[in-house]
């Protein structure tokens, strides 16, 4: 119980030092300027919906018109919370509440057939059609195919659900439009690693720092905050910044230093502090966009050990030419770099898409 508070207190002061962005209403990257329309959750006219959040859709230019192939074209994309990702009875109760509801009332029919939803698990997620009444645009039971997927967050209770509909058949055209819009991607969403590992979602500029931009901090699911674990201490953190150069090695211990004095709350310009931070990098490598440095940090751990501790440093710096922007990966551990943390940390990388 200790060391789970002291966790939560950990992400709390992390969290607290850098100011936090208000969730966006967008879940699609609408790269074809569909028409779009927001509805939050839970809704008047669908009240057997168990889901709450908010939706997003997206239109075919001509999914009204029922002699086109865009007819009932359209991107679905539902954010809702949740501690758990929603299976599929669970998906296909609140499509079909929300398609019932939907179409009540309309000027064609007063009684008219429920949906029917039939969905499968494949390997992207789930396909399947929806039988329902078109109270919009035509007074007739019309069935649509459709592919979904659910992305579910297990660290913010957040799960991402999509659905791509059309009357055509998987193997139409109209699914290479529907399938080219992608998830807008999360611009705090820079390494790759899965909902076991713990997150912190951060802005520039924070205390002293003066860049501009979004950075990530990610902690092992376990052992982090353990003195005797494999893991304690080792962590990984990602800076999006607006920097169009290179980052000199003397930048960057002075950055280092920065964030571990705010981290503890020791001002800059307290010199004398006892437990103020160091730190030394130097460059071992460059590629053409990439450059690798290696280092050493000497913070004080206020959390666990109330000592000084030393931590080791990889840093991977990523060149950005066309965002004209510098993408950041650091790994830390106390452990030498040839123990098995730095196998684990080794293993991590960017998002392919983190220069977006």
């Amino acid at each position: 119980m200790k060391n789970a508070i002291t966790i939560v207190l950990v992400f709390f002061l992390i969290s607290s030092m850098f100011s936090q962005e208000k969730e966006e209403l967008v879940i699609f990257k609408n790269s074809k300027n569909w028409k779009r329309e927001i509805i939050k959750f839970p809704i008047d006219w669908a009240p057997k919906l168990t889901i709450t959040g908010f939706e997003e859709l997206l239109f075919s230019p001509k999914w009204k018109d029922n002699k086109s192939d865009d007819f009932w074209s359209l991107l679905i994309g539902w954010k809702v919370n949740t501690a758990f990702a929603l299976s599929l009875r669970d998906i296909e109760h609140n499509l079909h509440s929300y398609f019932d509801g939907l179409m009540k009332p309309n000027h064609w029919a007063q009684k008219f057939p429920q949906p029917i939803i039939h969905l499968r698990k494949n390997t992207f997620g789930f396909y399947g059609t929806m039988t329902f009444f078109d109270g919009f645009h035509t007074g007739k039971v019309i069935t649509v195919n459709i592919l979904g997927e659910q992305k579910f967050d297990k660290r913010f209770h957040k799960s991402i659900i999509t659905f791509r509909l059309s009357p055509k058949s998987f193997h139409h055209r109209i699914w290479k439009n529907l399938t080219s819009i992608k998830l807008k991607k999360d611009k705090f969403n820079l390494i790759d690693l899965d909902s076991t590992w713990g997150k912190e979602a951060l802005r520039f500029p924070a205390r002293n720092m003066n860049y501009r931009g979004t950075g990530e901090v990610r902690f092992p699911p376990k052992g982090w905050i353990k003195p005797k674990h494999d893991n304690f201490w080792s962590y990984t953190y990602a800076w999006s910044i607006n920097i169009d150069r290179e980052i000199p090695e003397k930048e960057l211990e002075i950055d280092l230093v920065k964030y571990f004095n705010s981290l503890n709350r020791i001002n800059m310009n307290d010199v004398e502090n006892k437990h103020y931070s160091s730190a030394t990098v130097t460059k071992t490598k460059q590629n053409k966009s990439t450059i690798f440095y290696k280092g050493k940090v000497n913070i004080y751990d206020r959390f666990a050990t109330k000592k000084m501790i030393a931590l080791n440093i990889l840093i991977e710096s990523y060149y950005c030419k066309e965002k004209q922007k510098t993408v950041i990966l650091f790994k830390f551990s106390p452990k030498d770099f040839n123990h098995k943390t730095w196998g684990m940390l080794g293993k991590i990388k960017l998002h392919t898409d983190s220069c977006e």
